[in-house]
């Protein structure tokens, strides 16, 4: 679950990088030329497609540095909204020229009333002074969503917690939104965290639960990770009645089911056990593959991307990310019909993985965006003839009911270890490549510097 979370927090970062690089590369140096150019409709586009990448996103949002929002992704022109009061604004509005990433709190929509916690991101002028803020929401109701299907087959009455490093709570499953923003002081986070490498961080506790104080006497298993690279703590709580099934309450009975409730925890919920059903197969296969294309899905590309890596570093062999972005998906879906632009999709996963070897993974991670992990790539003239054969094959007409569509893609690519050691960097090396073929014409392929 910490994996998951890194690489769903990974996928919004990457979405508010693309639209910080878009203000960089404008070289705005005062607040009027800043107001004027994030007020053009062209940025509302822009903003639009990134919120439209990946279901967790839920908006995109242009800050102005008296905390009016200039231009979001749900309508143009924006509605008259203040954020002047959100933590993200307080903070990074004061800080000095700090442009890294603020995570706040959660808060509701002033437009929806739905629940959403913020990246942030400050953007400066010429001479160093705060213009504005640029802002990615992450879904709350949809990362718990995600949780639901990890926590029904964990068993009745398991839950699946997000926290802020400060013990802030971001989401859960099952949703408790009265709980939402509110700080978990009660001690068990720390523990667990503080045994993390001497008992995988399980521990057991009867005392009330942080959601619902009213419940106590029932003995629960928890166990929390940090997730790496980011200010959060994933956690997952089990009753007595799930690690106790089918077992007596003896010693070994114990033993034997709380090593299984580990494994669920650590290992990951769909492999818990072998007399699983087929219904639990097919569930797991669509929690990790693509409802449309069928590939593997951000979640398992990056599985897979972590452990090539590591085999990389064991063998002293090389590897390559292709980071793959369609140049007119939104066109095709405009012109023709969105089944039009999903009949492309599928065209396209296709030809990926007609361009690549067995031992490789095509995944798609975005509405237009997919990744292609190159094992054993010897030098960059190699990868760069794979690229070059996945870009040719891209720009063939797909028919579609007597119309025939058209298509390119700009690609980024990124070698280990030249470009990163870990599949977090170089998937960031790989988009910013990608948005440099983008940016410079699109239809290109362009290598990480």
């Amino acid at each position: 679950m910490a994996e998951h979370t890194a690489q769903t927090i990974f996928s919004a970062n990457t979405a508010l990088d693309s639209i910080y690089d878009v203000i960089e590369l404008a070289h705005i140096k005062n607040e009027k030329s800043f107001r004027e150019f994030a007020s053009k409709k062209d940025l509302y586009e822009a903003l639009k497609e990134k919120a439209g990448t990946n279901p967790i996103l839920d908006v995109s949002t242009f800050v102005g540095s008296d905390g009016k929002v200039l231009n979001f992704s749900r309508e143009y022109p924006p509605p008259d909204i203040n954020l002047k009061d959100r933590d993200c604004f307080k903070y990074l509005s004061v800080t000095d020229d700090d442009v890294s990433t603020f995570y706040s709190v959660p808060v509701q929509n002033k437009e929806t009333g739905k629940w959403v916690f913020y990246l942030a991101k400050r953007i400066n002028g010429s001479k160093h002074e705060f213009l504005s803020l640029v802002l990615i929401g992450v879904s709350v109701e949809m990362i718990s969503n995600f949780y639901k299907g990890v926590s029904s087959s964990l068993g009745d009455g398991a839950s699946i917690i997000l926290y802020r490093s400060d013990n802030t709570l971001l989401t859960r499953w099952p949703l408790v939104t009265k709980q939402i923003g509110q700080v978990n002081s009660l001690g068990l986070i720390e523990q667990s965290l503080a045994h993390a490498d001497l008992k995988n961080g399980v521990v057991f506790s009867s005392n009330a639960a942080f959601t619902n104080p009213g419940e106590v006497g029932i003995t629960r298993m928890l166990s929390y990770k940090r997730v790496n690279g980011y200010p959060f703590i994933v956690g997952a709580t089990l009753p007595e009645s799930v690690y106790l099934s089918n077992w007596y309450k003896n010693a070994i009975g114990v033993l034997v089911a709380t090593t299984l409730s580990l494994i669920a925890l650590i290992v990951g919920t769909y492999y818990l056990l072998g007399s699983y059903s087929k219904g639990v197969e097919e569930h797991y296969h669509r929690a990790n593959h693509d409802i449309l294309t069928g590939l593997p899905n951000k979640g398992l590309f990056f599985d897979r991307f972590s452990q090539a890596i590591n085999q990389a570093k064991h063998n002293k062999t090389n590897l390559a990310n292709l980071f793959i972005d369609l140049d007119n998906l939104k066109t095709i879906n405009d012109a023709y019909s969105h089944d039009a632009g999903d009949a492309l999709l599928i065209e396209v996963a296709k030809r990926l993985k007609a361009s690549v070897r067995v031992s490789d993974t095509v995944g798609r991670i975005g509405g237009d965006e997919f990744v292609v992990l190159l094992l054993g790539s010897d030098t960059e003239a190699h990868v760069l003839q794979i690229a070059e054969n996945i870009r040719q094959s891209l720009m063939k007409p797909v028919s579609y009911e007597g119309n025939e569509l058209t298509s390119s893609a700009s690609i980024g690519i990124a070698l280990h270890p030249m470009h990163g050691e870990d599949g977090v960097e170089l998937m960031r090396r790989a988009d910013e490549a990608m948005y440099k073929a983008k940016t410079s014409g699109r239809n290109q392929i362009v290598f990480s510097s």
